[in-house]
């Protein structure tokens, strides 16, 4: 087993909205995030319109994007990058800053470290679904369980670690699930933002950005 050279690619490009996203996040105004993620959740979700429909015409980002790490499944659409992105948008819109940062990192660190484990390590397969390892999940809750712990030193936030700890579970196992892949682009960041939001009982569109 081991990571083709697209694969290597793939990832690249799935870590990269954690990567640049988060000075985005933690260092704009509210009104900075939302107008670039919408931005972008805008051109990713024209994107998947366009493949579905089969316009012909060139989306910016979201087309090189495509090329790059559209998976076999999504050869006439580019669900899992529009999911991704609206959900992002919608968690910025309504979540305080450290629900929006953990679930930018969990979906993009976690999932991403998470396939490179289970398809270069491989190993004993989930009991539930033969496409996930054991290794890749664990792997996945270990990179979890940092990025939550990430996000809370850098925006100065005692960490709880029954909390994290179980954010960090909670999103391995619907990660884990039997369902099309493309899915766990929402199910994993909006799981990670309800769940901090529940835990520490905050306000929906807090102006405490």
């Amino acid at each position: 087993m081991g990571l083709t050279k697209r694969e290597i690619i793939r990832k690249l490009w799935h870590a990269s909205p954690g990567i640049l996203g988060a000075p985005i996040t933690v260092f704009t105004p509210k009104w900075v995030t939302l107008l670039v993620v919408w931005s972008l959740a805008f051109l990713y979700t024209l994107q998947h319109f366009k493949l579905l429909r089969g316009w012909k015409f060139t989306v910016p980002i979201a087309d090189l994007s495509y090329k790059m790490m559209a998976r076999e499944d999504e050869k006439d659409n580019f669900l899992g990058s529009f999911l991704f992105w609206v959900t992002m948008g919608t968690i910025c819109a309504v979540f305080p800053k450290i629900a929006a940062l953990s679930a930018l990192w969990v979906s993009t660190f976690g999932d991403c470290f998470n396939a490179i484990a289970g398809q270069t390590i491989g190993g004993p397969k989930l009991p539930w679904n033969d496409r996930k390892t054991l290794v890749g999940s664990a792997t996945m809750f270990a990179v979890s369980l940092l990025a939550l712990l990430g996000a809370h030193k850098v925006l100065s936030i005692a960490p709880e670690w029954g909390i994290i700890a179980g954010v960090a579970l909670m999103a391995t196992l619907l990660e884990s699930l039997p369902l099309r892949s493309a899915y766990d682009e929402f199910t994993v960041p909006f799981f990670t933002a309800v769940a901090l939001w529940l835990a520490y009982g905050g306000a929906l569109l807090s102006p405490a950005w």
